[in-house]
């Protein structure tokens, strides 16, 4: 499904839903996705504005069509070609900040380090090596020129078409540009073309850019999509690696010996000239404060705490968390955070390795508690500067299917905003809110037809989550990771759910009402097994193709390494 048939029901904050690896793997693995003929002609729109290179002396455009910049294979790559790559890969990095709005560029310098406003080749890309961003962009259309021809050359070998729409959006880009040129203020679809990419630009070699990436994604993706596996290639798959598809519950405490420093009034304070204080430690100072949190570490997992009601209780009975005298009711108990369905790759965004290796020792078992050290520094230097106290709580296999449901959203009416924005409702608001959400239930179960489809109907009429109703409702392949809000997904994933099932569901948004399509094709667990084996597979086999190809400098001069993307 899409981003946005999810979009009502994200949390604030979440924990994304596919691991940090399995993300790596889509991106590379649908990189070929990068230039179908619909991006192509929306990434001119955006370069156009973004970029806004202008070369237009004619000769210039005959040098540069002339000029052979690189090889790729047995395939001349003029200037003019090459800078459709250039171009195309910049903005293609610039649209991965287009999530930020009006604060893309800000994100984008201080999340990459390269400063929208300045020059690609004034900015260093990397230190060690020295490469400017300008190279950085320059070896970017390389590999992209170097992937489509090696793809473009297998399809061709092997008889490769086109499928219908696609030869017919192939066949009216011609049309589009012309749109989108006059839209832009330009007279003709050249002059447009040579504003985006350079002199040399002209519909002819533009037309031949776009058949080549369109052909190579269309022959890519076709084997992508073809690739199936069987549950025995899960089991098989997962064998030596079957805790990185499981999901884990747990609670950690952290300790740092920094805290003792202070709770044992150890340091010698000291005065600058400009009176500004500051706190000295000896190294006797913080081995004591280190062996003083080791043994708050120790307390804590001692055999009385089993469970997280009993960690809490040992937690605030630690005498660095007692609340002062006579401050006893105003005191905030302390507490051991919690994380619930949390996937093994996911474990190292709260804790160390060391404690998720032990977290997924198959011998765990609910009520263990152990501390581990928090260190900094290499294995041959580490300092160890406080701990985490774990409690394990259980791990789900992931083998539940994964669930797809129908839901009508009734928002909460009125509401008073605080001076943040924030909006709160009141009980009577909530309540009139569930009384619409029932009677709208109501009226779908003394129909005459139950099913999805009555409920779909229903939801494009009554749904106020525009997300999702225009597809009936429907939110598909939900797991505990879908990033939902709780409550809707405990709905959805309860173990007894069947389809069918209906029900009101609260959330912060309103009140859902739910109807119980049926379960995915696949559980959770394999769901991300097959998503390994087709992106690895994939992997291999397009590795297998690029590697073939060889790409050769011939004359770079004429690419405009002096490129700003915006100010």
């Amino acid at each position: 499904m899409s981003a946005s048939d999810k979009k009502k029901l994200r949390k604030e904050q979440n924990v994304a839903a596919m691991t940090e690896k399995q993300r790596k793997e889509q991106k590379e693995a649908k990189a070929l996705k990068a230039y179908t003929i619909s991006f192509v002609v929306v990434i001119v729109l955006v370069v156009a504005i973004v970029l806004g290179v202008a070369l237009r002396n004619p000769v210039t455009g005959m040098i540069d069509r002339g000029t052979q910049a690189i090889t790729v294979g047995n395939h001349e790559i003029s200037a003019t070609e090459f800078n459709y790559y250039y171009y195309d890969s910049i903005n293609s990095f610039v649209s991965n900040f287009s999530q930020y709005g009006d604060y893309a560029t800000l994100y984008m310098q201080m999340m990459a380090g390269l400063n929208p406003s300045a020059s690609l080749s004034s900015q260093t890309y990397n230190k060690e090596t020295g490469e400017t961003w300008a190279d950085y962009f320059i070896t970017a259309a390389k590999n992209s020129a170097k992937w489509n021809y090696a793809m473009y050359d297998k399809a061709m070998a092997e008889g490769f078409t086109l499928s219908e729409d696609a030869q017919k959006s192939l066949d009216g880009l011609e049309t589009s540009l012309k749109g989108y040129a006059t839209y832009k203020g330009f007279s003709s679809v050249g002059g447009y073309l040579r504003a985006v990419y350079g002199a040399g630009a002209n519909l002819s070699t533009y037309k031949d850019y776009c058949t080549i990436t369109t052909i190579a994604d269309a022959y890519a993706s076709q084997y992508y999509d073809s690739l199936e596996f069987t549950d025995a290639d899960y089991r098989e798959y997962e064998k030596d690696k079957y805790n990185e598809y499981s999901s884990y519950d747990f609670a950690v405490y952290k300790i740092t010996s920094s805290s003792y420093l202070t709770f044992l009034g150890l340091g010698t304070e000291e005065k600058d000239e400009d009176g500004k204080t500051t706190t000295t430690y000896t190294d006797d100072e913080k081995k004591q404060a280190l062996e003083a949190a080791k043994k708050d570490a120790e307390a804590l997992t001692a055999d009385t705490v089993v469970d997280l009601e009993t960690l809490n209780a040992a937690i605030n009975a630690l005498e660095i968390n007692k609340p002062e005298e006579g401050k006893e009711d105003e005191a905030k108990p302390v507490e051991a955070s919690e994380y619930k369905h949390t996937l093994y790759s996911n474990l190292t965004r709260f804790i160390n390795e060391d404690a998720q290796k032990w977290l997924s020792n198959a011998e765990r078992k609910a009520g263990d508690v152990t501390f581990v050290e928090i260190t900094t520094g290499t294995d041959d230097e580490k300092t160890v500067t406080g701990y985490y106290v774990i409690l394990f709580q259980g791990v789900n296999e992931n083998k539940y299917p994964l669930a797809n449901v129908q839901h009508i959203l009734v928002k909460f009416a009125g509401g008073t905003k605080d001076s943040a924005g924030n909006t709160t409702y009141s009980d009577a608001e909530k309540a009139a809110a569930k009384d619409k959400a029932q009677a709208i239930l109501d009226t779908f179960l003394n129909g005459e037809k139950k099913d999805s489809d009555a409920f779909g109907a229903l939801a494009k009429e009554k749904s106020e989550d525009g997300g999702s109703k225009n597809s009936g409702g429907l939110i598909s392949d939900i797991s505990w990771d879908s990033n939902l809000v709780e409550s809707f997904t405990e709905w959805a994933l309860d173990e007894n759910r069947k389809v069918g099932d209906t029900g009101l569901v609260e959330s912060t948004y309103g009140w859902h009402i739910m109807f119980y399509k049926e379960d995915g094709e696949l559980t959770y667990r394999d769901t991300m097994l097959n998503s390994a084996l087709t992106n690895e597979k994939y992997t291999e086999w397009e590795e297998s193709i690029v590697s073939t190809l060889t790409v050769t400098d011939v004359n770079l001069s004429k690419v405009n390494r002096d490129v700003v993307i915006s100010g």
